[in-house]
């Protein structure tokens, strides 16, 4: 990993990006493996009471989205301009989905702005071109 010289812009994108993906392994964890951690909170089930897969399934596309924030910052400590177009593809779509989540979206949408933000910063920028 090319982390010499990284601007803090860089550095509080990448803590940001990797808190993420902690974030997304334990829901996945959660909803996958512990779905009775969830009582009290709404979630599908059948006519018996059983929760259904769709838990399953949102626990295993958790776990999937931390694996692709671990590639993304493997992919922007080593300075790839792909880690870039992913940031934004994601970001937008964290954004639009945080649409739909008010007013806990505000969050999703701050936090992913704040992103976008840092990487396209001056210095960001620079380091990025660097080899």
């Amino acid at each position: 990993m090319k982390l010499r010289n990284a601007p803090i812009s860089i550095l509080i994108a990448a803590t940001l990006i990797a808190v993420g993906a902690i974030f997304n392994f334990v829901i996945g964890l959660v909803l996958s493996l512990a779905p009775q951690l969830l009582q009290g909170i709404e979630v599908p089930t059948t006519p018996n009471g059983a929760p259904t897969q769709l838990l399953v399934i949102a626990g295993v596309a958790c776990i999937a989205f931390g694996f692709v924030f671990i590639w993304i910052l493997r992919e922007l400590f080593n300075k790839s301009q792909f880690a870039l177009v992913m940031i934004y593809t994601l970001s937008i779509i964290n954004i639009l989905f945080g649409l739909f989540r008010m007013p806990l979206g505000f969050v999703t949408i701050g936090l992913n702005l704040l992103v976008i933000f840092l990487v396209r910063s001056n210095s960001a920028k620079q380091w990025l071109s660097s080899n």
